[in-house]
């Protein structure tokens, strides 16, 4: 618990409600998303369901006293043998009514602790727009280093933005 927030990773069944988040964050903020109303995987429910059913692709929430998601973040691990050592965060958002209460820093945190404990785990990475200096900011205070910035890295309505790329090792001294 956060103040009147609980921390917890989603299951199966909570895949058509993040669904629904997931429409309203590439909504609100689609330059920080990868993904796009037309295409994104994540809006589909079968694809969702199977997600929040491994153990290799966690997302975990923040939840108001009411069961509402305020805020989510997500990791995933490559199943390529070769990449096996390396996990992303990804599909980090806040709604806007729950900003500034440090919830992306607990759901991150979340799944940070998760990927601490995956066997054979050395890196966890994740992309940044260039455009979220602040977003930035809170990737490096935990422990995130930038090691490159992929120029017009994505196209959001007619203009190019890069992203920052960062690490930092899945296990912290």
């Amino acid at each position: 618990m956060i103040g009147d927030y609980r921390i917890r990773r989603l299951v199966q069944a909570d895949a058509a409600e993040y669904v629904g988040l997931r429409r309203e964050m590439l909504v609100d903020t689609p330059g920080s998303f990868l993904g796009d109303l037309a295409d994104d995987e994540c809006l589909d429910l079968d694809v969702m369901e199977a997600r929040l059913s491994s153990e290799e692709s966690p997302i975990f929430c923040a939840e108001d006293e009411d069961g509402e998601f305020c805020a989510v973040a997500g990791l995933y691990r490559d199943r390529r043998t070769k990449m096996r050592h390396r996990a992303t965060v990804w599909g980090v958002y806040t709604r806007p009514s729950c900003r500034r209460r440090g919830l992306s820093r607990k759901v991150i945190e979340a799944a940070l602790a998760h990927a601490a404990s995956m066997a054979g785990l050395e890196v966890i990475q994740l992309s940044v727009s260039a455009g979220a200096p602040g977003a930035q900011a809170l990737y490096e205070s935990l422990g995130f280093t930038a090691w490159g910035r992929e120029p017009r890295a994505v196209m959001v309505d007619g203009q190019q933005v890069d992203e920052v790329h960062m690490w930092r090792p899945a296990v912290q001294d």
